[in-house]
């Protein structure tokens, strides 16, 4: 005796293939994973890549830095004694037995634009615009300091290693690569910039530390040493003085938390913030220090 199968019909969903999300979240929901996943690899390259860049010796840091300096567009002072005058106040800031990373050269560049900056390589670029708005020496041997301090901290080294993950991250997608828009010349530029732009608020504060730790140690107090940063908080005809201030002052609107911070800092160290205010250099805002030369500009 034979039985006979008859399949049991079951009722058909028609909407069996079909997610009950809306096709809107589903495409938010998969845009916001990549975007993370996205920003965590980029992270994680950036740490890597600064970390990598430390350790490419002293030579190539030295080939680096002559490369990334020569996309500087700004006119470069040449013999001028200005320059001997900075040299020497630069080397005055290293400690006791402190050895600067790598020879360390002063580039004087003509612009008003009020910035100091440090590259890989030991570039050390003072714009004559500095000259122009600093009102003793003890408020420039603290710039020169702070910017010594990133280097023997190695932060432009870290600095061009982010870098290079941005420009790459945008090369990816195209943005600086077509022959329209300079292709490489772009890239080594806007590397160039970024690494004496982008430094993390950590490491301002270590070069504030180092800058005021060594003009503490050269003048045997801190006086009249962060009028500088002071001198940005005022405002003048209702608008900032920040104007004409560069990119590296500019970000640090909190010049008030960084001057307090080290003043605390100070106390904490038994470090006398009070003291004379030493000069600077008759006419140091002038072409070679020449006051004739300031006349006939003017």
């Amino acid at each position: 005796m034979s039985i006979k199968y008859v399949p049991k019909e079951l009722p058909i969903d028609d909407n069996v293939n079909v997610t009950r999300r809306h096709p809107l979240k589903n495409f938010i929901y998969l845009l916001g994973t990549v975007v993370i996943i996205s920003i965590i690899i980029f992270v994680l390259l950036g740490y890597t890549a600064s970390w990598l860049a430390t350790r490419i010796g002293a030579d190539n840091e030295i080939r680096v830095g002559k490369l990334l300096y020569n996309t500087i567009s700004e006119t470069e002072v040449i013999d001028d004694r200005r320059i001997y005058y900075l040299d020497e106040l630069l080397h005055d800031m290293l400690d006791v037995d402190e050895i600067a990373r790598l020879p360390l050269t002063i580039h004087l560049l003509d612009t008003e634009i009020v910035n100091a900056a440090i590259m890989p390589g030991g570039h050390v670029l003072i714009n004559t615009g500095l000259l122009q708005k600093v009102k003793s020496e003890n408020e420039l041997a603290f710039i020169l300091s702070h910017e010594l301090g990133h280097f023997q901290h190695q932060d432009p080294l870290k600095s061009l290693g982010r870098s290079l993950v941005v420009v790459s991250a945008l090369a990816a997608v195209g943005i600086g690569t077509s022959s329209s828009s300079g292709g490489l010349s772009d890239i080594v530029s806007w590397t160039g910039e970024l690494t004496i732009l982008h430094y993390s608020r950590n490491q301002e504060t270590k070069a504030d530390e180092y800058g005021l730790a060594r003009v503490i140690n050269h003048y045997g107090h801190g006086g009249h040493s962060l009028d500088f940063f002071n001198g940005f908080q005022k405002f003048e005809d209702g608008e900032r003085q920040l104007s004409q201030v560069s990119q590296y002052f500019a970000s640090h609107p909190e010049n008030q938390e960084r001057i307090d911070y080290l003043n605390t800092l100070a106390v904490q160290k038994g470090w006398n913030m009070e003291g004379e205010l030493t000069s600077l250099p008759d006419w140091i805002h002038c072409p070679d220090m020449d006051e004739e030369q300031c006349e006939a500009e003017n």
